[in-house]
């Protein structure tokens, strides 16, 4: 059997609430749950981008380039 199977899954989700009770495996399933990203990936090179640029501006304003 497989862990997809819903058999079995529901067989382990009640193996759980008998072991460690319902409290436990509810505070387990909150900290499973992934937080959402702060920032998307476009967002963020847009961002480096800019400190790229900055760096320079301001390697070229101390005469280091």
């Amino acid at each position: 059997m497989r862990m997809g199977c819903p058999t079995v899954h529901d067989e382990y989700r009640t193996y759980m609430y008998d072991m460690y009770g319902s409290k436990r495996v509810k505070a387990m399933k909150r900290l499973t749950k992934w937080s959402k990203p702060k920032f998307k990936m476009d967002e963020v090179l847009e961002f480096k981008k800019y400190l790229c640029g900055q760096i320079k501006i301001h390697l070229e304003r101390l005469g280091e380039m």
